[in-house]
C-alpha cells in the first residue's frame, strides 16, 4: 500500500532528526476508573525528558519531549488510573548502535503516491 507523498519527509525520519530522550518515566496504568472500564493493565509513558543546560519549567528542570502520554486505555479508550508502580527508564550505552534492516526488523519497500 503506497503512502501519501506529502508525508514522505515524515515517514523517512531517522534518529538523528529528532530529540532523543535521556530518560522516560513509565507508569503501570489500569482501565478501572468507571464501571464500563475493560480492566486492561499495562505500562504507559508518563513523560519523556531530555537533559538540558537551560532550566525548563518542569519538575526536573529538563526539557519535556513530545510523547504519546495521554492516559487513555488502548483497548476501549477510557481514562486509566496510574498505579503506584512506576519506573524511570534510561537508554543503555549501546543505544547508539544502529539496528540492521532485515536482521533486527523486517523491511518492506516504501512506496509513495501523489
Amino acid at each position: 500500500m503506497p503512502f501519501p507523498r506529502k508525508f514522505q519527509s515524515l515517514l523517512e525520519i531517522e534518529r538523528g532528526d529528532v530529540a532523543v530522550p535521556d530518560y522516560v518515566w513509565m507508569a503501570y496504568a489500569v482501565c478501572a476508573v468507571t464501571k464500563e472500564g475493560c480492566g486492561w493493565g499495562g505500562w504507559m509513558i508518563e513523560a519523556a525528558f531530555q537533559k538540558s543546560r537551560v532550566r525548563h519549567p518542569t519538575i526536573t528542570g529538563d526539557a519535556l519531549l513530545p510523547a504519546a502520554d495521554e492516559q487513555r486505555c488502548p483497548v476501549c479508550g477510557r481514562e486509566t488510573f496510574r498505579t503506584g508502580a512506576s519506573v524511570r527508564m534510561v537508554p543503555s550505552e549501546d543505544q547508539n548502535l544502529p539496528r540492521e534492516p532485515g536482521v533486527d526488523y523486517e523491511v518492506a519497500p516504501t512506496e509513495y503516491e501523489d
